[in-house]
């Protein structure tokens, strides 16, 4: 019962075919699994595409608000609309309040 010895160790480290498969493990770990690697763009595309969804989102209620501005300081019927909703009313008027 011999153990491997220097020389058969060696010779199993000095073989081509081993240092290629190292060679393509390594290679597809690192286009894999790496910080460039192609689950880490996957990942990154979707977070792209979630956050321009929420951009968009976020550019449609601002041009909503604006529009909702703008209406609050020009359009007299709008002011006056949001005048009685929080209870104010002209001097002639009255409030009835039906719950």
């Amino acid at each position: 019962m011999s153990r491997f010895s220097w020389y058969d160790i060696r010779n199993f480290f000095l073989q081509p075919r081993l240092w290629l498969i190292v060679g393509i493990v390594f290679i597809l770990y690192s286009f894999i699994f790496e910080r460039a690697g192609f689950i880490r763009q996957y990942r990154l595309k979707r977070e792209n595409i979630e956050l321009r969804a929420s951009v968009l989102r976020t550019r449609k209620k601002l041009e909503y608000l604006q529009s909702e501005i703008d209406a609050l300081q020009k359009d007299i019927d709008r002011i006056k609309q949001e005048a009685i909703r929080h209870g104010y009313a002209e001097p002639d008027e009255v409030i009835i309040q039906l719950r």
